[in-house]
């Protein structure tokens, strides 16, 4: 990754937060590789059908937060594979 993303990398994380809620890791795991393979349109109507409403909110919101700070696919998929992790504040 290019030192540019790295840093909208870390605003990323930081405007994402931490939070209680847990999200599976099955559907971060989908989301993550429809992110990749299909795009950011894909993966957010993936996240629409498969999951439950407080989960649909976080990783929208986190979806949007990468696209509104120029991610690449890469990096997001980055960012949705680490959502709990990032939500626990040991990122």
């Amino acid at each position: 990754m290019k030192t540019k993303e790295m840093e909208n990398m870390d605003k990323v994380v930081e405007k994402i937060g931490t939070g209680p809620l847990c999200m599976n890791e099955s559907l971060l795991d989908e989301v993550q590789k429809t992110l990749l393979e299909k795009g950011y349109a894909a993966a957010e109507v993936l996240v629409s059908q498969r999951a439950g409403a407080d989960e649909q909110d976080e990783v929208t919101r986190a979806l949007a937060i990468c696209q509104k700070n120029n991610l690449s696919q890469e990096a997001a998929a980055k960012v949705i594979q680490n959502l709990n992790v990032i939500k626990s504040g040991k990122w």
